[in-house]
């Protein structure tokens, strides 16, 4: 059988870290995604934006299989993660999303202690050798995360009970834990006031030095300040791809420069 591997490829002089192709997604009857191709580069934030129900969310879901768990849902096509096919029937979905953490709209920690928030992703992949090795992991986790500070004394208090905005940063801290290679976003700031956003913002920028971040977010303004890449999805269709700026100031795209300015969306 002919090998499909896509080439390793770089475009501005980067590493694509995930590779998508001809990704095509159904939700029963209804073709909700169609025929994306884009690169995600290495150590970048890439944004996607579009109006409700564009398809921005549906593709992000593809890059971690969770659309896995909506029994409707069909996706075909190609997505690679350092030139491995995800969708291979060998790779176990649960290790993959170890490598493609997701932070999710709303801040949704569990109902355990911050400890074991954190502690949870490394304990069932056995990321520890022991509780020494467990500790390092937590603090490492929550100071990346920029909330060590705010709670190093109280870390066997329920994870709930933090503010939204600092339950939203344990939850980048327990999506960190297991050392991704690549951290999803799916509108993190949209459940969270504007001190919080600034501060989930600024961690963003940080994070990129060590992930490939990828942020759906319905704010253009957002997108516009943490990203280096953006993608504007319509109608379920990826209609442009490019640098931030570029995307921003000049689309060459009717319907991009249509959705920035305000006419439709």
């Amino acid at each position: 059988m002919k090998d499909m591997r896509i080439a390793e490829r770089t475009v501005d002089s980067q590493t694509s870290k995930m590779i998508a192709r001809g990704v095509q997604v159904h939700y029963g009857t209804t073709h909700a995604l169609k025929d994306v191709d884009v690169d995600i580069l290495d150590k970048t934030v890439t944004a996607f934006i579009g109006p409700s129900g564009c398809g921005k969310s549906t593709f992000l879901r593809c890059l971690n299989r969770m659309n896995d768990t909506v029994a409707s849902a069909r996706v075909t096509g190609r997505i690679e993660l350092d030139g491995e096919d995800i969708y291979d029937r060998r790779v176990d979905p649960v290790q993959l999303r170890a490598r493609v953490g997701m932070v999710f709209q709303k801040p949704n920690p569990f109902p355990k202690s911050i400890y074991d928030n954190v502690a949870y992703g490394p304990r069932i992949h056995g990321l520890a050798r022991g509780k020494a090795e467990l500790d390092e992991i937590v603090e490492k986790s929550l100071r990346k995360a920029a909330i060590w500070n705010e709670v190093k004394d109280r870390l066997n208090a329920p994870g709930t009970g933090l503010s939204g905005g600092q339950q939203q940063r344990l939850c980048i801290a327990r999506a960190i834990a297991t050392s991704p290679e690549v951290l999803l976003m799916d509108e993190p700031c949209s459940a969270l006031d504007p001190i919080a956003t600034a501060q989930v913002e600024e961690l963003i920028d940080e994070l990129r030095g060590q992930f490939s971040v990828v942020i759906v977010t319905h704010s253009m303004q957002q997108a516009a300040r943490v990203s280096q890449r953006t993608a504007f999805f319509h109608l379920g269709n990826l209609v442009e791809y490019g640098e931030t700026g570029q995307i921003f100031t000049n689309p060459t795209d009717p319907r991009t420069e249509s959705y920035i300015t305000g006419r439709i969306g």
